[in-house]
């Protein structure tokens, strides 16, 4: 009987979290949270970019895990 609202309650709560990261990145849905990757690889001479430090990551891939972290932290922040 008390579970009754719990969906719309974990709803609200992830989308106030992770206000900051919506629609940009981030898109709640009923009781799961899609992040989304990148839209283009950034080809340079038919190539992925990559990394300045790091000639083995991808660019692209670099920043979708910086949003996937930042997204975590977030709720590891908010409990």
């Amino acid at each position: 009987m008390g579970w009754t609202n719990s969906v719309p309650i974990f709803h609200d709560d992830i989308t106030y979290i992770l206000q900051p990261e919506i629609p940009q990145y981030v898109l709640s849905f009923i009781d799961d949270v899609g992040a989304k990757g990148p839209k283009d690889w950034r080809l340079i001479d038919g190539k992925p970019a990559t990394h300045p430090d790091n000639p083995g990551i991808r660019l692209a891939l670099w920043d979708f895990f910086q949003v996937l972290n930042r997204v975590l932290q977030r709720m590891k922040h908010c409990g």
